[in-house]
C-alpha cells in the first residue's frame, strides 16, 4: 500500500515540475509518468488495498515492473549527463 502511494507521489512529482517549467524533458516525463507509473501506482495501491491473494500478486508484479522503469530511468539519465553533458 505504501509502494503505490509512493508511486502516486513520483507522479505528482513528474506534473509539479511540468507546471514549474514547461521545457521539453518535463513534457516527456510527465506523459511518460502518466501512461506508466499512474496505472502501476493504482494497481499496487488498489492491490495492497484489497488484501487478496491475487491482488498481493498484482501489486507484487506492478512493482516489480515500476522497479524496472525506475532502473531505466536511472541508465537514461546517467548517459544524458556524462555523455550528452546535460546538467
Amino acid at each position: 500500500m505504501l509502494a503505490g502511494a509512493m508511486m502516486m507521489t513520483i507522479w505528482g512529482a513528474s506534473l509539479v515540475a511540468l507546471f514549474h517549467d514547461g521545457r521539453a524533458f518535463n513534457i516527456f516525463a510527465a506523459v511518460f509518468a502518466t501512461f506508466t507509473f499512474l496505472p502501476l501506482g493504482l494497481i499496487a495501491l488498489q492491490g495492497g488495498l484489497s488484501g487478496s491473494s491475487a491482488g498481493m500478486q498484482r501489486a507484487r508484479n506492478a512493482l516489480l515492473a515500476s522497479g524496472g522503469l525506475l532502473a531505466l530511468i536511472v541508465v537514461a539519465e546517467l548517459f544524458r549527463r556524462m555523455v550528452l553533458g546535460g546538467s
